[in-house]
């Protein structure tokens, strides 16, 4: 019979108890070895824990993190420790020997996954396809992401000078941003709403949100995109700035991941599905309850050595991702209409490859994995996906507010007429669908306009019904609350601006503005 190691191991220490067994009878009936009686029994018994240790087993794992609020449920499961915890919950409860390693910065992250056993990493998946590009380090260990365990929700944003009060002023500006990163896919996003892009600004290259901030607080440059508290710090030390906008409105655009090697997602199946689960069950406490927030605070203040107030402030601005949100991000739910993983990475990967940040990036199914949030139990406790964003009936506040973006889009309607064709519809869905699903917690203002054929009479209410089935369009399609919508009709007024005499398709068109609450 041929033995595996493990059985090796167990016949090993076996033997080894029973020889000490004998021995120790030996001793007791030989006073005069006493003294020897002692140290073996002392061996004994940690043969026996040896043994008991084997049957009790514990995993052990290592994952690579910075320090985001997002990865409070980690030390919210360790008790903030940094090292495995025999004490802590996921080491009681779920077996995991925990290591946590703090890298923050990004190079180092890599360089310790890759020579680490056991080691999981986190990624932004919007950026993952710079990782993932053709001969690049990551890809050549074929890792895979197999996770999604928060969305930023008010942890990144552009924060600008005096003088720029909407996206539009800031063409032309300087702004510092840590390229090929989440920081950079926030700036494109925001650009690309209203019409602009990488182009349409002078870009300071940094590492991270943190020199951008340096630079921003030194007054070099006009703007730039940082992340919670460096906000704070900016503000203060630059008179009449402000915050442009932040992830809070622009709420599914970074979401924060998980990787590993490809092989070692297969091997370890179920000690990854306990990780998993561990983070889920403490994302979803975390979601519902203040006294888990509070404890996660005080655990990630010490395992990450910040302050309670920063680590609370972190804790604020994410959205901690459920086994519903999970199966919403890897395409596992066929009634998700909002943004999902492969949407993000795929987008994200035509973008930074005409950029020339990463080349012929792999496919989302090659670096996706889904087998580990298949495998987890759908009866865990607050694991309800996040209820899509419902709004109130806009105030007239809000009706007259200055919009942060303006996009817009001409749509071939017939002269005379709000029919919106298939035409129309593919023209809204390619360019501003993915804007509408990005910032989820903006308001659209959608402006109905003609040419200048026709009167005024006819043309005002011809405007608001243009404008009105493009809302009925959205509203029916993609499920986006009827309250979100501000529709209003122009008429022929920019047209007549513009000079335009008679009819001219360029002004039957569309304007879609997002406005904050």
């Amino acid at each position: 019979m041929k033995l595996t190691p493990v059985s090796k191991i167990i016949l090993v220490v076996i033997l080894a108890l029973a020889g000490a067994f004998g021995y120790y009878k030996y001793q007791q009936s030989n006073p005069s070895t006493k003294a020897v009686v002692k140290a073996d029994k002392s061996t004994s018994k940690s043969i026996t824990e040896g043994i008991t240790s084997i049957f009790k087993g514990g995993d052990e794992l290592t994952v690579i993190v910075n320090t985001w609020g997002g990865f409070a449920s980690l030390a919210y499961l360790t008790d903030g420790s940094l090292t495995p915890n025999e004490n802590s919950r996921i080491h009681t409860e779920y077996g995991i020997k925990l290591n946590i390693k703090i890298c923050d910065v990004f190079e180092d992250s890599r360089n310790v996954f890759k020579n680490t056993e056991n080691a999981i990493v986190y990624c932004t998946t919007d950026a993952l396809p710079v990782e993932m590009g053709a001969g690049s380090a990551m890809s050549s260990i074929d890792v895979q992401q197999f996770a999604q365990v928060d969305w930023s929700r008010g942890g990144d944003m552009i924060v600008v000078r005096r003088g720029i009060n909407s996206v539009a002023d800031l063409k032309g500006k300087t702004i510092a941003v840590a390229m090929g990163t989440a920081s950079n896919t926030f700036l494109i996003k925001t650009l690309e709403a209203n019409g602009l892009s990488l182009k349409d600004v002078v870009v300071k290259q940094v590492a991270d949100g943190i020199e951008a901030a340096k630079l921003f607080k030194a007054g070099t440059v006009d703007a730039s995109v940082v992340w919670t508290p460096d906000d704070g710090d900016c503000l203060a030390a630059i008179v009449g700035s402000k915050r442009l906008i932040g992830t809070e409105t622009a709420s599914y655009i970074i979401a924060d991941g998980l990787l590993a090697r490809k092989d070692f997602i297969e091997k370890n199946n179920q000690v990854l599905v306990k990780f998993l689960t561990a983070w889920l069950v403490a994302n979803g406490e975390l979601n519902s309850s203040a006294s888990a927030r509070t404890k996660a605070a005080k655990d990630f203040a010490k395992a990450f050595n910040v302050d309670e107030g920063f680590a609370m402030n972190g804790i604020s601005k994410v959205r901690f991702t459920t086994l519903g949100d999970n199966m919403n991000f890897f395409g596992l739910n066929s009634q998700y209409t909002g943004v999902n993983g492969e949407q993000l990475y795929s987008k994200m990967s035509i973008v930074y490859s005409d950029l020339k940040l990463t080349n012929k990036p792999l496919a989302w199914r090659s670096v996706s994995n889904t087998s580990i949030v298949e495998a987890i139990s759908t009866t865990l406790p607050n694991q309800s996906a996040e209820a899509a964003v419902t709004f109130k009936p806009a105030t007239e506040e809000l009706e007259n507010k200055v919009a942060f973006s303006n996009k817009k889009v001409t749509i071939n309607f017939a002269s005379g007429s709000a029919f919106l064709s298939d035409d129309a519809q593919s023209i809204i869905d390619r360019e501003f669908v993915d804007l509408a699903k990005s910032f989820n917690k903006a308001r659209i203002r959608i402006e109905g306009n003609c040419d200048a054929v026709g009167s005024d009479a006819v043309n005002q209410p011809l405007s608001e019904k243009r404008a009105q089935a493009v809302a009925n369009y959205l509203m029916k399609t993609y499920k986006f609350d009827v309250n979100r919508f501000m529709v209003q009709g122009n008429g022929s007024k920019k047209a007549r601006e513009a000079g335009v005499n008679g009819a001219s398709e360029f002004y039957r068109m569309t304007e879609f503005q997002l406005v904050a609450e």
